[in-house]
């Protein structure tokens, strides 16, 4: 893992809470539980009508704060959490996820070997209720090694190998109103925050699954959305590159990203037998991007098409 720290960052952990009574307290506690100790922990309590906050205030922890706000969605939630933080660094800790306990340690021993970064993060565990548990974590690195990402857009686009309740950000980037999470979206409204962080600065990733990404919650945007057709975050991803705003050395691999971004979308019409609306997405251009995958969705689709037609 990352070098020694010899002086513990202070990192901040947002928490946006919404209609979560069942999960809040074991991720508050796998904070607390943690071998080096958060900065505090701010629970952003988004208009839960559970009991959620009651929860929460009922367990009355060392640097545990509560904020309260009108119905707003995750990323005003998120916002306000920023807002209200002190620490030098800020980790998003989902209210139905949790962190092992080598989480903010192993975070801590990254901004100490890689100070020049300015994103944090490591590998994770999706988990099920039944007791599956799959790591994800990125395909071309060594197990329990730390390093720097050259090419997010690139490594990316082969893989999910971390996502928001394993993310860390330096304080100071966020500072900068353009680089926030994005109000009124309730899927790729982090996406959206990390690409274009990662424009600006370089990752560091350990890894080590040192976070549980729950799945299978019930009323979870993430959990239950079909993509069915291109995410804003996508969307303003290609402005971006349209405008040549995304730095030379990141541009193929944010094509390829944007490439396989559609390809996903043709594969979830083709699972759901929208044949015609899978053809658009593979038709388009931008998807060549990702040649590779962009071959093997295209006979996947012909031999869909095929066994389609109606018997002479």
């Amino acid at each position: 893992m990352g070098a020694a720290v010899n002086s513990a960052p202070a990192i901040s952990v947002v928490i946006p809470l919404f209609n979560k009574a069942a999960y809040v307290a074991e991720a508050i506690r796998s904070i607390l539980d943690q071998s080096l100790d958060a900065h505090e922990i701010i629970v952003v309590d988004d208009g839960s009508t559970d009991g959620s906050a009651e929860i929460v205030k009922a367990m009355a922890a060392p640097k545990l704060k509560l904020v309260s706000q009108a119905n707003s969605g995750v990323s005003v939630a998120r916002n306000r959490g920023i807002d209200e933080a002190s620490g030098d660094y800020i980790a998003f800790l989902d209210a139905d996820d949790r962190y092992q306990p080598g989480y903010l340690a192993g975070i801590a021993g990254l901004i100490s070997e890689f100070p020049e970064a300015g994103v944090y993060c490591s590998a994770y565990t999706s988990f099920w209720d039944d007791g599956t548990r799959l790591v994800r974590r990125m395909k071309s690195a060594r197990p329990e090694s730390a390093m720097l990402v050259s090419d997010f857009y690139r490594a990316w686009s082969k893989g999910t190998f971390t996502y928001t309740s394993a993310i860390v950000v330096r304080r100071s980037l966020l500072d900068d109103p353009a680089l926030r999470f994005a109000p009124g979206q309730t899927l790729g409204e982090d996406h959206d925050l990390w690409l274009r962080l990662v424009e600006r600065t370089t990752m560091a990733y350990l890894d080590a699954a040192l976070v549980d990404y729950r799945k299978g919650v019930v009323g979870s945007a993430t959990q239950s959305g079909l993509v069915l057709t291109i995410l804003p975050c996508y969307q303003r991803l290609h402005d971006r590159l349209a405008s040549g705003a995304i730095p030379s050395h990141l541009r193929r691999g944010a094509r390829r990203l944007l490439a396989s971004h559609l390809l996903n979308i043709a594969r979830t019409h083709m699972g759901l037998g929208n044949l015609g609306q899978a053809t658009a997405f593979v038709a388009d251009r931008r998807a060549m991007a990702n040649p590779v995958y962009f071959v093997r969705t295209l006979l996947a689709l012909a031999g869909m098409r095929m066994r389609s037609r109606p018997r002479a």
